[in-house]
């Protein structure tokens, strides 16, 4: 049977996936490939040579954040492609270059991996409420809302009035061919962190620049790293990711932190650490970190905030106050 063509609008560079929303574009992609004829729309890429899903590739933008909302050139291969294949479904990949599909008059299908008004609204910024007047035109607009856990589900029916139908959950995936337990790069990691046999290994990483990160970073900096310092813990906190969070990571030093940046093998590390920590006040969606950290048997501790939406877990430990959620990472 011949497969339904879909056009597949991502903000991303997603081959390979380096961050949490990167990973589940991938993956749900790979499996959208199965049943679709998959044309994806999104930046330049870095190495093409990294594209190991069956799709057609259209590069049409810089991966630059200023390149991906209002596009012209994104417009215009839109409405090209729709003209060549007038019966293909559109999936958009977050919401910010939905106004492109606005102005063109088109129906589509978006996959919200966070709330995003309720993300901003969290951080005390101003501009929450036209995101929520934009993503609320979006949702109504869109033939069908796909978000990743039922604590979303419910925000999205709340807030925008959206009926429960419309709403389809699909949770963040987890690819358990590289996020499970495996001790074979443990020394390795642990040698070249310098950690000593009797050494905590206490590990957190994401992308650092965002406003919810930052905020982690600078418990971590105010609050983490004093407590366990108090504790007289011996330990050592590896902070992975891509950015410095806004440069607040160049003004920290201290002799227990380091910092990797951002790590080809994070399941690597996810696996020589002791535990993982998700020190998150704001933010939105469900934290893929969470879930590969589990997937690799680790323990993780987390705020309320940051494991919102995901199912309970042994080894998922919520802790909001910072003694307690300290106390919880020496145990």
């Amino acid at each position: 049977m011949k497969k339904k063509k879909m056009i597949l609008i991502s903000p991303h560079d997603v081959f390979p996936p380096r961050d949490g929303g990167e990973r589940r574009i991938y993956l749900l992609t790979r499996e959208l490939v199965k049943s679709h004829s998959v044309i994806f729309l999104g930046p330049y890429l870095e190495n093409s040579k990294h594209v190991d899903i069956p799709l057609d590739i259209v590069e049409v933008f810089p991966n630059k954040a200023k390149y991906k909302t209002l596009n012209i050139g994104l417009m215009m291969t839109i409405r090209k492609i729709l003209r060549q294949n007038p019966g293909a479904e559109i999936r958009l990949e977050f919401p910010w270059q939905g106004i492109n599909l606005l102005l063109l008059g088109r129906r589509f299908i978006i996959d919200e991996h966070n709330v995003e008004f309720l993300r901003f609204k969290r951080v005390g910024s101003w501009i929450w409420v036209f995101v929520y007047i934009y993503e609320f035109i979006l949702c109504h607009l869109a033939r069908k809302v796909i978000c990743v856990s039922r604590t979303d589900k419910d925000y999205f029916v709340k807030y925008f009035r959206l009926n429960p139908k419309k709403v389809e959950v699909v949770e963040n995936p987890v690819d358990t061919t590289i996020f499970y337990p495996d001790a074979a790069n443990v020394e390795k990691i642990r040698q070249d962190l310098g950690l000593k046999d009797n050494e905590r290994f206490v590990l957190f990483f994401g992308q650092l620049d965002n406003r919810p990160a930052i905020e982690a970073l600078e418990i971590i900096i105010s609050k983490i790293v004093p407590g366990l310092d108090k504790r007289k813990l011996n330990y050592k906190l590896v902070i992975c990711g891509k950015g410095d969070g806004k440069g607040l990571l160049k003004k920290f030093t201290h002799r227990n932190v380091i910092l990797k940046g951002f790590v080809e093998r994070i399941q690597d590390y996810i696996n020589a650490s002791d535990v993982i920590i998700v020190p998150l006040r704001s933010g939105s969606g469900t934290r893929m970190k969470i879930l590969e950290s589990l997937a690799c048997g680790k323990r993780v501790v987390s705020t309320t905030i940051g494991a919102e939406g995901l199912e309970k877990n042994m080894r998922l430990e919520i802790e909001d106050d910072w003694d307690r959620f300290v106390e919880r990472i020496t145990q």
